[in-house]
């Protein structure tokens, strides 16, 4: 799935409402993920979290969704 890199902001659009695992990816001043190669989506993050250790490098995974209110975030 991995092609070139796009905005995030377009991946979100794209498949709305899931899990992304977005690799090689390029941040602005603030460390806001802005561009990426996606290489995986799903609506259940635990498919994505499975598919982690295929990939090295700069790795980031994304909600395109919102998230519940009560949703904690760990970095």
């Amino acid at each position: 799935m991995a092609s070139k890199k796009e905005g995030v902001e377009q991946i979100k659009k794209r498949y709305p409402n899931q899990w992304l695992l977005i690799t090689d990816y390029e941040t602005d001043e603030s460390t806001m993920v802005k561009k990426g190669r996606l290489v995986a989506h799903s609506k259940c993050r635990d498919d994505i979290h499975n598919k982690l250790s295929q990939y090295g490098g700069n790795i980031c995974i994304q909600y395109s969704g919102k998230l519940a209110k009560d949703a904690g975030v760990v970095f």
